[in-house]
């Protein structure tokens, strides 16, 4: 299945407008394009195989701490011989970071150029890399290209994404996944309201291998992360696609976003019951059960707003997923070893 996820900020009352394959944050007044994927853009049989079975029978990653195991992924991602050769050898075994090249694209419109500063693109390369340390994935940049395109973010999903499809086929490298930083409109706001999409990406999907952000949020706190959370295997926490997820947990792995230590979560049309000084949902119960939802607001794949001195963070099971999406649904990128990073 591919799914499309995009982050917004919205500043006027707009409607969440969801299908089996997109969801998006539309303008007020606007209505669901009616949809049909052509068959390239649906994975093939095996990657949704290994995709489904991802949530339900994922791996812990301490599974994978071991010699043998980690000499396997190598091999799998064409790994440079010397890194191979250095786990045979040495005795003491130790979990080494698994780094994954980044190709950095910066995306100019000959009309209206924005030379984005490189070291807000460093900052947020780092904020990446910070919120993936737990899961043994870091992003080394390897390439950095400027492509002069009259695009916007909002242009790149015309057409039910056909321009973003050209778009990834004209530049996207077969074995190095790219970031393309984008301008988006000038005008933000039509009909007395505004939103603004800060990024989108694929969730398990090979035809692309890309992730799309926004200039103005490169560097910010949470929209990277999120974004390479969705091509690395995660669903937002609100997931309804696959069944409301139930307050009690029952089919944890099989509702919501599938991964079962991330609380049900109504979603961010309920967040006037959340205190975000406490960074808790307070007083909302679940229909039927009355049990009250706690979701974790300051999760990278939630929409509320950060919460007042908490840093945004994955839960260990999104970890797990993502480890395990990386070493097999990615595994045309090429893979090096790392030392644990210093920040």
């Amino acid at each position: 299945m591919r799914s499309f996820h995009l982050l917004f900020k919205s500043f006027a009352l707009s409607w969440l407008v969801c299908s089996a394959f997109f969801c998006a944050l539309p303008f007020a007044g606007q209505t669901q394009p009616d949809i049909h994927l052509p068959e390239k853009r649906i994975p093939d049989t095996l990657t949704q195989q290994v995709g489904d079975s991802l949530f339900a029978h994922a791996m812990p990653m301490e599974h994978f701490h071991d010699k043998n195991r980690l000499i396997d992924i190598l091999r799998r991602h064409g790994s440079r011989p010397a890194d191979i050769k250095h786990l045979e050898e040495i005795e003491a075994f130790e979990m080494h970071y698994l780094v994954f090249p980044l190709r950095v694209a910066l995306v100019v419109h000959p009309q209206r150029p924005d030379w984005t500063d490189r070291r807000r693109i460093e900052k947020g390369i780092e904020i990446l890399n910070r919120a993936l340390v737990d899961a043994w994935i870091q992003y080394r940049p390897v390439r950095w290209d400027t492509l002069y395109e009259p695009i916007t973010i909002n242009s790149l999903k015309e057409d039910n994404y056909d321009a973003y499809y050209a778009f990834s086929e004209k530049y996207d490298l077969r074995d190095t996944t790219t970031l393309y930083i984008v301008d988006n409109e000038e005008n933000l706001c039509a009909d007395f309201a505004c939103a603004r999409t800060q990024g989108f990406a694929n969730i398990l999907e090979t035809y692309t291998n890309n992730v799309v952000v926004d200039k103005f949020f490169i560097d910010d706190f949470k929209v990277v992360p999120h974004e390479f959370g969705h091509y690395l295997g995660l669903h937002h926490t609100a997931e309804t696609r696959f069944g409301i997820e139930r307050v009690d947990g029952t089919d944890c792995h099989l509702l919501g976003d599938r991964i079962c230590d991330t609380p049900a979560d109504p979603g961010e049309l309920f967040s006037v019951y959340v205190s975000y000084s406490n960074c808790e949902m307070k007083g909302l119960k679940e229909e039927g059960s009355g049990l009250e939802y706690r979701p974790h607001i300051n999760n990278f794949m939630s929409y509320y707003a950060p919460c007042y001195m908490r840093r945004f963070a994955f839960t260990q099971g999104q970890l797990d997923v993502m480890f395990n999406a990386a070493v097999q649904i990615r595994g045309n990128q090429i893979v090096e070893l790392g030392e644990v990073p210093e920040f």
